[in-house]
């Protein structure tokens, strides 16, 4: 992706058309489920998973 941009492109604006890193400070920063969500989603899988027969 990075040298597509690089090579095909007029006129490169290094700061946002290569690496915007904005974007990626923003996604480092999102903080994901909290842990009691996880247990829940854990204990549903786990609940679903006791009747499957291979």
């Amino acid at each position: 992706m990075f040298n597509r941009v690089a090579t095909n492109k007029q006129r490169i604006n290094p700061k946002s058309d290569l690496f915007d890193a904005e974007k990626v400070r923003k996604s480092l920063n999102h903080k994901g489920p909290s842990p009691e969500v996880k247990k829940r989603q854990h204990a549903k899988a786990m609940a679903a998973l006791k009747n499957w027969k291979p």
